[in-house]
């Protein structure tokens, strides 16, 4: 699909945050989201500032470095302008269903004097990794996830970084910094590692529903007796045999619903899942009126965020930071998950002019598309000014090569 008025509707939405800034600091913040969707997986701040900035806006480095470190501006109201963005371009309703997802991912690094930096578990390779952990609020509405806010975890004892706080704690954190522009009805989506009876009570305070996964060894109170989770995968009678598509397969599952209560939190519906050649998996939902197929669907939602964290890592230079400072590390991961955003503003736009054909347009695409346009209308001005001419196939080659 080819992107009519890219440069026009990133100026616009752009536009939209600039009552957070100075005029002189909105300058560089625009170059600083430009130069994360155009430099992509080559990024890292001294990178970003000498290759795009710097040429474009001729300050000093030492511009660039204080608007990270020093200069006054809000992460937190830079969010709710692009929160309030979503909701307006979207045109969502009140009383509309929006997903809440949160995750974490580890930006690996080698720098022994990098605040909060610690030794982590990665549990995809089943290693340990050194470097930061963060973890990443995200909204989801329809098929669009726009990112929010992201907390900086760090182990006991780790300096410089502020006082510990459980990854349940930061999530309580996020949870309470939002302020949706209008009443929805609110579901949290997290993996069983974010599981507590702390976090749910907490959602519920807020008048959201959690809907997550339980470990084997959980154990639930049904019918007055103590029962452990894995056991419920014995009563055959139960199940029953459904085909889905989820995670852009077809599926063909076996699944059960069952009601049990939880000390300290109460009655939850638990949702047992059974596919051939793979463990079962335990879903639990605090609403106790979703049938079986619908927190099957709901939960399959969270997935989303997996690909954000990927797009964040190879196409936007989420964990390419270079610095020791703790706020411009948090400033640079915060400008990356907005380059992000504005990416996901452009996609619904071009979904408002057709919708069948935008949903096909991945963050990659989108990026290329921003990329190539500033690259062409850069590339046209030295060519111009040299008095030379190419064909347009010969150019778009040569893009596609700096791309690939």
């Amino acid at each position: 699909m080819k992107i009519e008025n890219a440069k026009q509707d990133i100026q616009k939405l752009l536009s939209c945050f600039s009552e957070a800034f100075s005029r002189p600091s909105f300058k560089i913040f625009s170059s600083f989201i430009i130069a994360f969707i155009q430099l992509g997986k080559e990024l890292h701040t001294s990178s970003m500032v000498q290759s795009l900035a710097h040429c474009f806006l001729h300050r000093s480095l030492s511009s660039f470095t204080r608007f990270l470190g020093n200069n006054v501006w809000a992460m937190e109201e830079v969010a709710e302008t692009a929160l309030y963005q979503f909701f307006h371009t979207l045109r969502i309703k009140a009383h509309s269903v929006l997903f809440l997802v949160v995750d974490d991912t580890l930006a690996e690094k080698t720098g022994k004097k990098i605040p909060g930096c610690a030794w982590h578990r990665d549990h995809t390779q089943k290693t340990y990794v050194f470097g930061h952990q963060w973890v990443l609020f995200a909204l989801l509405y329809k098929d669009f996830l726009l990112p929010l806010w992201t907390k900086l975890y760090h182990p006991k004892g780790i300096k410089g970084c502020g006082s510990f706080q459980t990854k349940i704690t930061l999530a309580k954190r996020m949870l309470q910094a939002l302020r949706l522009p209008i009443p929805c009805k609110v579901y949290l989506l997290a993996d069983s590692w974010y599981w507590a009876k702390e976090l749910a009570l907490f959602c519920r305070e807020c008048g959201y529903h959690m809907i997550s996964q339980l470990k084997s060894s959980s154990v639930l109170w049904m019918n007055g007796e103590r029962t452990k989770v894995k056991t419920l995968t014995t009563i055959a009678s139960a199940y029953r045999e459904v085909s889905l598509f989820l995670y852009g397969k077809n599926k063909t599952l076996q699944i059960a619903r069952f009601v049990g209560t939880i000390q300290g939190l109460g009655k939850v519906a638990v949702v047992v899942v059974k596919e051939k050649r793979k463990k079962p998996s335990y879903l639990v939902s605090t609403n106790l009126y979703l049938s079986a197929l619908d927190i099957v669907k709901y939960y399959a939602k969270r997935w989303k965020i997996e690909q954000m964290i990927k797009d964040l890592k190879q196409r936007l230079g989420f964990g390419d930071y270079q610095v020791r400072n703790l706020q411009a590390i948090q400033r640079h991961v915060a400008l990356a998950l907005l380059s992000y955003c504005i990416l996901i503003l452009l996609k619904i736009l071009q979904w408002l002019k057709d919708k069948n054909a935008a949903l096909s347009l991945s963050i990659r695409s989108l990026a290329f598309h921003v990329r190539r346009h500033i690259l062409l209308e850069n590339i046209t001005v030295t060519l111009k000014s040299m008095k030379i001419q190419f064909k347009q196939n010969i150019l778009d080659s040569y893009l596609e090569q700096l791309w690939a």
